[in-house]
Order: structure tokens, then sequence, then C-alpha cells
């Protein structure tokens, strides 16, 4: 597996089978904290900043970074380990849900001019 010098999978790796991940992907609740927690310590680590590096898994990059001891968070990437550790704590707050993170957004508007 190809790292960077952190020790965080790069952007072609993944420290699991792409069926496992799928498998992650797809449960929930119980079944996914097992899924996770069966994942050796270290693994579950890189998998956790593998995840977070994709926008579209960052809410599974903060599940298994919660299953995960912050020592291996730091062994793996120093400071940017507490910081996911905080980040996932915060999340946590929001019930898994993606929408309750981000703010709304709203519609672009054209200004109008001064005749209508």
């Amino acid at each position: 597996m190809a790292a960077n010098r952190d020790g965080i999978p790069n952007e072609t790796t993944c420290p699991v089978s792409l069926d496992l991940l799928a498998k992650l992907l797809r449960s929930d609740g119980d079944l996914r904290d097992d899924l996770i927690r069966a994942i050796p310590a270290m693994e579950r680590a890189r998998l956790a900043f593998f995840c977070y590096n994709r926008v579209h898994l960052r809410a599974l990059a903060f599940r298994i970074t919660l299953l995960c001891e912050l020592k291996e968070l730091r062994i793996l990437a120093g400071t940017k380990g507490d910081m996911l550790y905080q980040q996932a704590t915060e999340y946590g707050i929001y019930d898994d849900h993606q929408d309750a993170i981000l703010p709304k957004r709203r519609g672009i508007t054209l200004a109008r001019t001064a005749r209508g």
C-alpha cells in the first residue's frame, strides 16, 4: 500500500477490500459497528483517514474514527489524528445525518435593475 510521509493512505489505495468497504456503506447501526470493530486497529485508523479524504465518505469516516483509539490515530498521523477525533466527536451531536452538518444554502438570485 502506498502512503504519503504521514503514513496516511494516498488517493489510490484503500486499506480494506472493496467488498468490505461496500458492506460498510450498505450497512448501518450495530452491524456496521461490528464490521468496523473486526478490522485490526491500525488498519481501522487508516480506513478512517481514507474515508475522511473523500467528502462522500466523511460520515463513515467519523463513525470509524469513534471506534478507533486516539493512540492509533496519533501514531498514524500525529496531530491530524487529534483533529479527526475532535471532528468525529463533534459530528456525533448531529444524529449522523449529513444534512444536519451542512448549512442550508440559499439559491442564487440575480439583482433586479432599478426599472424592474
